[in-house]
């Protein structure tokens, strides 16, 4: 349970919710967080899964340990493609 400050009511949240939020504040105060926005988020019974795409492998490992422990994640998948201008990629060919 929680309080809204504003109002001083007791809001009833899902842990998915918090784990959401939480995940979204930590890639909002990342210095590379304009470029995360293109990443989208799942959580599921403490399984957090990652799709989209990033212009390097370094910022997909940034991502990755930006994430790493955030509470009441048990485990990431990261399906997230490195696509990049210079010709490197990891796209996945389609099913």
């Amino acid at each position: 349970m929680f309080v809204d400050h504003k109002s001083g009511r007791k809001l009833h949240r899902t842990l998915h919710d918090e784990v959401l939020q939480n995940v979204q504040q930590k890639l909002d105060r990342c210095r590379h967080g304009f470029i995360f926005r293109n990443v989208e988020l799942e959580f599921v019974d403490g399984t957090l899964t990652l799709n989209g795409c990033v212009p390097s492998f370094y910022l997909k490992q940034n991502l990755q340990e930006l994430l790493r422990n955030t509470p009441h994640v048990e485990q990431i998948v990261c399906n997230v493609d490195v696509v990049s201008s210079c010709g490197m990629s990891s796209v996945r060919k389609a099913k």
